[in-house]
């Protein structure tokens, strides 16, 4: 699971000072980012923005794909929308220029900044410690071990990284999806509806009051993957249709659709949680009792990469790697749990890239008895329901997300 990315000397120096040298020190917390028109955070490039659009126009400034675009609406006068999204990068970059920033004045090379680094990891493990008082203390805890998971270090070569066995996590798995799931039923449901009643059911161990974590360990990712393994499992196994299929089909898909079916499930439950003001604009609902400052947080990505996060924010920010876009997307459009779980089917099972898993997608479309939503088509399906051309768009754009980041998975 190692990252194999170019090294840059003092690329963490370059991380942190490349931030600093862009970004005034007094700008007035008023004033709006001249781009998307929210709140600014700062001088950035030369012009008061947001950190959003900062990021973007650093991004988008670099790469030759983006000249290649073209606009969205095919009139060239692309805007962002009452959240400050834009629809239309190639129109977004436009207006980045026409405002005066420029890469002008980035500075390369420079030395690092050891003691504020060094003072703000130290900061943020103790508001660790501080926010986790209360939690029990297990043999588990205190070794630093998990049941399901196993680090052992490679003595041999020169890889860094250690071996990760999950061969307890997917024995769980497997045992939960071969398993069916007995969902409550107070009349005759379909396999779609199945599946949605699981999905609400999976999502009533969510807490309302939840506690921030500023610094995510190891321990953090490895429940993540349980969480959404044993969820996914969970959920298959609500549909009576999946109950007929072979052991050897179950696991299949499971092992094809786990991590992206977590990842979207917490989407969703942020999206709620953010529309009832549970959780602020800039955080994300990471389980059931915590969530995640896309701005205050950190994460220990040591036995997965040998670059510190730090250094991988240069190629990606936190609102990217959790689709922020896409929670204001569903917050917009507020789609119920039926139409939520459609969705969810379309992007895991298509993106399974199996044909086994697209037969068991139309068994759910066609079994559906929500005729006034779901048709015995796509088309009629897109065209029935006022929310459903949203839904496309969210649907498009997840399959690009997932083909880009986890192919390696699938």
């Amino acid at each position: 699971m190692a990252l194999s990315i170019v090294s840059y000397s003092s690329s963490s120096s370059f991380s942190t000072d490349f931030e600093q040298c862009s970004t005034s020190s007094d700008p007035s917390s008023q004033e709006e980012c001249k781009i998307c028109f929210q709140q600014g955070h700062g001088y950035h490039f030369g012009v008061f923005t947001c950190r959003a659009c900062a990021a973007f126009f650093r991004r988008c400034h670099f790469s030759s794909i983006i000249e290649q675009r073209k606009c969205r609406l095919m009139n060239g006068n692309c805007g962002p929308n009452k959240n400050g999204r834009w629809f239309c990068k190639k129109c977004r970059l436009i207006k980045c220029l026409e405002s005066g920033m420029t890469t002008a004045n980035i500075q390369y090379d420079r030395d690092a900044f050891k003691s504020s680094a060094d003072f703000r990891k130290k900061q943020a493990q103790l508001k660790l410690v501080g926010d986790r008082i209360g939690v029990p203390i297990t043999v588990e805890k205190v070794l630093g071990l998990n049941h399901l998971v196993s680090f052992i270090p490679l003595r041999e070569g020169n890889n860094k990284l250690p071996y990760i066995d999950i061969t307890q996590l997917v024995g769980k798995a497997i045992a939960l999806v071969l398993n069916p799931n007995m969902v409550q039923k107070f009349k005759k449901l379909s396999n779609l509806e199945q599946l949605s009643q699981g999905l609400e059911d999976y999502q009533l161990a969510q807490k309302e009051n939840i506690t921030e974590i500023v610094y995510l360990t190891k321990d953090d990712h490895i429940n993540e993957f349980e969480r959404s393994m044993s969820g996914a499992a969970k959920w298959l196994s609500c549909s009576d249709k999946f109950k007929s299929y072979s052991d050897e089909l179950k696991i299949r898909l499971l092992q094809s659709i786990w991590f992206i079916w977590g990842r979207l499930e917490r989407i969703t439950m942020t999206a709620k949680m953010r529309s009832r003001h549970l959780c602020g604009k800039k955080q994300f609902v990471f389980s059931h009792e915590s969530l995640i400052d896309y701005d205050g947080m950190d994460s220990d990505i040591s036995c997965w990469s040998t670059h510190s996060f730090e250094e991988m924010k240069y190629f990606f920010i936190p609102s990217e790697l959790y689709y922020d876009d896409v929670v204001w997307e569903l917050m917009e459009i507020q789609p119920d749990a039926v139409e939520m779980s459609f969705i969810m089917c379309m992007i895991c099972f298509q993106l399974a890239g199996m044909q086994k898993s697209w037969l068991l997608l139309m068994i759910l479309v066609l079994t559906s008895r929500r005729q006034n939503i779901f048709k015995l088509s796509f088309r009629q399906l897109f065209q029935a329901n006022d929310t459903a051309v949203i839904l496309k768009k969210i649907w498009e754009k997840w399959k690009m997300y997932c083909r880009t980041n986890f192919m390696s998975i699938i």
